[in-house]
């Protein structure tokens, strides 16, 4: 019975242990299973996160564009552009009729304009809010961040008169009924159409034809404004009282056009007809409808004149805009000015218009130098300008980029002075390849602006990013002897976006090395030593090896001459050793023969003396 006791004891024993041991083990493979769970989505993450990278495309961005209002615009793109057009023409609303309203007789028209109004406020606030989600690019690579995209917009000078501009002045009572104070600051938005002139012409096909546009429309505007300007000064003078020979607006500068007609009844000229323009023209209106001339008794002609007439508004600006037009071209064949207020404006006219005439030049040798009608060669203007100012220049631009290179910290400054003048300044787009692995370095690169990456050689890893102002490919250009990498690029390096980088090239360097063999020296001796923290130096090759030559080819093929001869002098004296070698040794040879041909003489002579005394016996 106790047997069986402790039997069913250590069964169950046994049966606990198992499950006790198989609940470990669970546990042990429900831990290890969610590391790798865990690691597996690390690894996604790592892999989703440099995915986005390489799209240029910002992790948190994800959930702020899943919405209908989380949205970014690219200001390259054709919706933006009809965008554009469409706030170009509402902004020329202000710029043609905030002028109009110095004239009373428009003011009912201006009236009914009013839903239009709310309809182009309304236009400008989205396009303020649009303006809000424009991508702007940062160091190469385009920015898609909500929160930084409105950041940016808040810092523009742009914000303030895209605020200004929905502005509501007309409901503020300081401006009472003007027409002209209540839609001014609408004018702040005018400055869409130089974006929409900017855009245009990277569109157009016609850039000429789109460069004359806006050459007329341009004056056209500034003929519209100071013509209006001249009509409200006339009312100040009292214009409805003025003649023909004042100088501000008077409807005697421009008449309704009348139209004479006339019925004759000489039967013998039917055609004849004596209007005379004195009498049509200065007749008052009521009277030159109808005129009867009798030349004779018999003769008698029956004239009938017909007026066009204009509104008072129409007369008004049309006068305004011709006289705009002629004082700002500068013809003048307009009344004097008669008070000293009319003479100042009449002078500040003309400037103007010689300012616009300067302004139309400066544009032309503008386009002219944009188009590379008027680009010349870095060589060529260095020949222009005298050669200290061309240095100064230089210096002053790329002196602190060059001494942030840790190679060129010391470095003697007139060496410094002759690589500056050999910068030469290089433009990538994204992802292209500044250099690969492999390649021999015949070039220095220092990033102005923008990040560069260091890849891997399919360009799938990325092992860090260099931002403004680093510098790498010194060390190839160097000929450092004992480097390891014999002078090859050790990683690839790509633009990460847009970036601009100074270039050195080996050459040039060596060429102005020339000059300065001390520096030189301390160049490579620094080389070394960065090298050495890197443990890239080979000791036993720094003494033995030179370095190839970095000079041009001819210098380098001179060098190879001097070589030759080197080589030529030591083959020589080697071959004059030869030679005198041989001779002793042919001496030698020729004294052993004797020696050896004397001795067999000698033996030969004992030999018969032996032989002789034998058969003597």
């Amino acid at each position: 019975m106790s047997e069986v006791v402790s039997t069913t004891s250590s069964a169950r024993r046994e049966t606990l242990g198992g499950i006790v041991y198989r609940i470990y083990a669970l546990r042990g493979w429900v831990r290890r299973a969610r590391k790798r769970l865990h690691l597996f989505r690390k690894n996604d993450v790592d892999i989703e996160t440099n995915f986005r990278e390489a799209i240029r495309e910002n992790p948190e961005e994800e959930e702020e564009k899943s919405g209908i209002f989380h949205f970014t615009v690219d200001e390259h793109s054709n919706s933006f552009y009809l965008w554009t057009c469409l706030i170009s023409l509402v902004a020329m609303h202000p710029l043609i009729f905030t002028a109009l309203s110095v004239f009373n007789d428009i003011h009912p028209f201006l009236r009914r304009t009013g839903p239009f109004n709310l309809i182009f406020d309304l236009l400008n606030i989205m396009d303020l809010i649009v303006h809000t989600r424009i991508e702007y690019v940062e160091n190469g690579v385009a920015v898609k961040n909500l929160s930084k995209l409105m950041h940016h917009r808040l810092k523009s000078k742009f914000f303030i008169l895209d605020v200004l501009a929905v502005v509501p002045a007309e409901s503020l009572e300081v401006f009472g009924q003007s027409f002209f104070w209540a839609r001014i600051n609408r004018l702040t938005k005018c400055y869409r159409l130089f974006d929409f002139s900017t855009q245009t012409d990277t569109r157009t096909t016609s850039p000429h034809a789109f460069g004359l546009f806006k050459l007329i429309f341009i004056c056209l505007v500034i003929f519209h404004w100071n013509g209006c300007l001249y009509f409200h000064i006339s009312k100040f003078y009292n214009y409805t009282t003025a003649r023909l020979e004042h100088w501000i607006f008077s409807y005697d500068k421009i008449i309704n056009p009348i139209l004479a007609a006339c019925v004759t009844d000489i039967p013998n000229d039917k055609d004849f007809c004596d209007t005379d323009d004195f009498l049509i023209t200065h007749l008052p209106d009521n009277e030159v409808q109808s005129t009867y001339i009798c030349i004779s008794t018999l003769n008698c002609v029956f004239f009938r004149t017909t007026t066009l007439k204009f509104d008072n508004f129409f007369r008004q600006y049309a006068l305004s805009f011709y006289w705009s037009a002629l004082t700002l071209v500068t013809l003048g064949e307009q009344p004097s000015p008669c008070t000293t207020f009319q003479n100042a404006f009449e002078i500040g006219d003309t400037l103007l218009g010689l300012v616009i005439f300067a302004v139309i030049v400066g544009d032309y040798f503008g386009y002219v130098w944009a188009h590379g009608g008027a680009q010349v060669d870095e060589e060529e203007i260095a020949e222009f300008l005298p050669p200290r100012l061309f240095g100064e220049i230089a210096v002053e631009i790329h002196m602190d980029t060059l001494k942030k290179v840790k190679l060129f910290e010391d470095c003697d400054p007139r060496l410094l002075y002759e690589l500056i003048l050999k910068l030469q300044l290089r433009v990538y787009s994204p992802m292209d390849y500044i250099c690969k692995k492999g390649e021999v370095g015949t070039e220095m690169y220092i990033v102005k602006e923008g990040f560069v990456e260091v890849v891997s050689e399919d360009g799938q890893t990325i092992f860090v990013t260099l931002p403004a102002g680093f510098v790498f490919g010194e060390l190839s250009i160097l000929n450092i002897p004992g480097n390891k990498n014999k002078n090859l690029r050790t990683a690839s390096v790509r633009s990460k976006g847009y970036s601009d980088l100074y270039v050195l090239d080996k050459e040039d360097l060596w060429e102005a090395l020339r000059e300065y063999p001390q520096a030189k020296d301390s160049l490579i001796e620094k080389g070394i030593q960065i090298l050495e923290k890197d443990k890239m130096i080979d000791p036993n090759m720094v003494d033995d090896e030179e370095g190839d030559f970095g000079g041009s080819i001819e210098e380098y093929l001179e060098h190879l001459e001097k070589e030759i001869l080197k080589i030529t002098t030591i083959v020589d004296d080697a071959e004059n050793s030869i030679h005198t070698s041989q001779k002793r040794m042919k001496t030698r040879l020729f004294g052993m023969e004797m020696e050896l041909i004397g001795e067999m003489r000698r033996m030969g002579k004992g030999r018969k003396n032996r032989w002789k005394g034998v058969t003597t016996f």
